[in-house]
């Protein structure tokens, strides 16, 4: 197996750093911290981090307000503190806003990395291929998380002509890296790499993975199916839950017949449904398989659930050991 692709940054950190760079008097906003970190889009995430982290008087997060000057939220919960902490460094608060036009700071020396794993991401070309071999078993792979910060890998292995539950197992690890959209492959990453260490010391590596998250059904045309398959050198297939990007009528889908999800004239994946529901999931090559492979091997394992039965049992394993976890 290859190592991981990249350090995975301890954005945690990296937002800490950016902190101490706002001097006192001076004030930034959360977008602004975002973009700093490589991703405005990540401004959500910047948000929740600071009414949540390790803090102590010599903190600077109460120098971080919203792109209209609110105050916004303050870790203690409460706005009037922050409020006259910034008033006790000159900073210039009225009803409750800050002139952003006076003493706004926007000079962060930053590595971007989340725009780094961005570009990753964009580099990693997976193979889209007809599978070498006529596969006999297939596994599915999840994620659940005990909290935030500890999550559980799960991996069921089946017989594909019986689907037969063969073997089982999971990983808890610790979650090092937050839910940022468009970077779920870089928070699940390690654990998989956690759990196919395990797998593989118990030489139980199925022919092919399902993978709950998208493969080449991805804006960057890569998601963690895609990362999973590189990272461990097995074929696989992505299962998405959410339409992430492509054209395709969702009305009626019938079980048989999966439909092409098209983007910019290209076909990416299928919509596909199955038993009694009507909610579509969205199957895509991950790495070292096809379009074809994934409709074909999808239709193989689906039961009476919403999802093909790999995911179903992998999320229902990962979920049960999560719980035991919580109590």
């Amino acid at each position: 197996m290859q190592s991981l692709l990249v350090d995975v940054p301890d954005l945690h950190q990296e937002l800490s750093q950016l902190l101490r760079l706002i001097p006192p008097g001076r004030v930034s906003t959360y977008g602004k911290l975002a973009r700093a970190l490589g991703d405005a889009g990540a401004a959500r995430w910047v948000g929740e981090a600071l009414v949540d982290h390790p803090h102590d008087e010599t903190c600077c997060c109460h120098r971080v307000v919203r792109v209209d000057g609110d105050v916004g939220l303050y870790i203690s919960r409460d706005s009037q503190e922050k409020i006259d902490r910034l008033k006790r460094e000159g900073v210039i608060v009225e009803n409750g806003r800050v002139r952003l036009a006076e003493g706004f700071f926007d000079d962060f020396d930053s590595p971007a990395p989340l725009a780094a794993l961005r570009q990753l991401q964009e580099n990693l070309h997976p193979s889209v291929e007809p599978l070498k071999h006529v596969p006999t078993t297939v596994a599915g792979v999840d994620v659940s998380y005990v909290s935030p910060h500890e999550a559980v890998a799960g991996y069921v292995l089946l017989d594909l002509a019986t689907l037969e539950q063969l073997w089982s197992t999971t990983v808890v690890c610790p979650v090092r890296f937050p839910y940022i959209t468009g970077y779920l492959s870089f928070r699940e990453l390690p654990m998989y790499a956690a759990l196919f260490e395990k797998v593989r010391e118990a030489d139980r590596i199925a022919d092919v993975l399902f993978v709950d998250g998208n493969g080449i059904l991805h804006p960057r045309r890569a998601g963690s199916a895609s990362c999973v398959g590189i990272i461990s050198g097995v074929p696989t297939i992505g299962v998405g839950k959410k339409l992430l990007l492509g054209q395709v009528d969702l009305h009626d889908i019938p079980s048989a017949a999966p439909r092409e999800i098209v983007h910019k004239g290209e076909v990416l994946g299928y919509a596909m449904t199955a038993g009694k529901s009507n909610r579509p999931f969205f199957v895509s090559p991950g790495h070292l398989t096809s379009l074809d492979d994934s409709k074909q091997l999808t239709q193989q394992v689906l039961g009476k659930t919403r999802l093909p039965l790999p995911i179903m049992l992998a999320d229902r394993l990962s979920r049960d050991i999560a719980k035991e976890q919580k109590s």
